[in-house]
């Protein structure tokens, strides 16, 4: 399972958009958030086209994730006529967040729905399960990654995040790991909010290095080291 991205940099580098990723199964499309620049990548690419059903993974409510979520609701509603499937896991603690923020928008309840994760369980040929996977990020709000299982293996999403709890889960599993998507930052301050990416070596297993995808890059330099890790 690949996930292609919009945009994978962090809130303020405006070069690289806003980190945002989807996959399409039979025109359907799977995206994961939804941030200031995302709607407008979508239409550049033409993503919308074609597509009967838009389904959406939010990790968390920070604008660069939820920016533009409301002009795709409002969009698919009255351009494509297509209902945007908001996934959550029915424990969500963002989930009434999520509906203030609609509201706000300007998007009615009959423009979107939510559906919980497991509904999705075993109903594409590109996942088996669809499992959101808390993470520490921000004390102001909750942040999720995404967890996917996989023929291939798990692939795992992290969304925001200033550790790496949920890999290490996954690693002592057992399990087979397909591909780690995982946020990233050159920034190595007691007060970070995302990943130092130098960490990451000393983190991760050998054997696992060439399956991690770095993400939401602060700077061209992370994007120089994420490459070093994959060598």
């Amino acid at each position: 399972m690949d996930l292609i991205f919009l945009g994978r940099g962090c809130s303020n580098n405006v070069k690289q958009k806003n980190n945002a990723a989807y996959f399409i199964e039979n025109n359907e499309l799977f995206l994961i958030d939804c941030g200031e620049s995302v709607f407008a990548k979508l239409k550049e690419n033409n993503l919308l086209d074609n597509i009967n059903t838009v389904h959406i993974m939010i990790t968390h409510t920070h604008s660069d994730h939820v920016g533009s979520l409301g002009t795709l609701i409002l969009y698919c509603y009255f351009n494509i006529k297509v209902k945007v499937n908001i996934i959550l896991p029915s424990h969500a603690v963002h989930k009434e967040d999520i509906k203030s923020l609609t509201r706000i928008f300007g998007c009615t309840e009959e423009m979107y729905s939510i559906i919980d994760e497991e509904k999705y369980d075993n109903k594409y040929k590109t996942f088996k399960t669809i499992r959101y996977k808390q993470t520490n990020h921000v004390s102001q709000i909750c942040s999720y990654g995404i967890l996917f299982d996989t023929t291939d293996g798990l692939v795992y999403y992290s969304g925001d995040t200033k550790e790496i709890n949920n890999i290490q889960e996954m690693i002592s599993s057992g399990q087979r790991i397909d591909k780690i998507y995982m946020d990233a930052t050159t920034s190595n301050s007691p007060d970070n909010v995302h990943f130092y990416i130098g960490y990451l070596n000393e983190e991760i297993p050998e054997v696992l290095k060439n399956k991690i995808y770095c993400m939401h890059f602060n700077n061209d330099e992370c994007i120089e080291v994420a490459r070093k890790i994959r060598i």
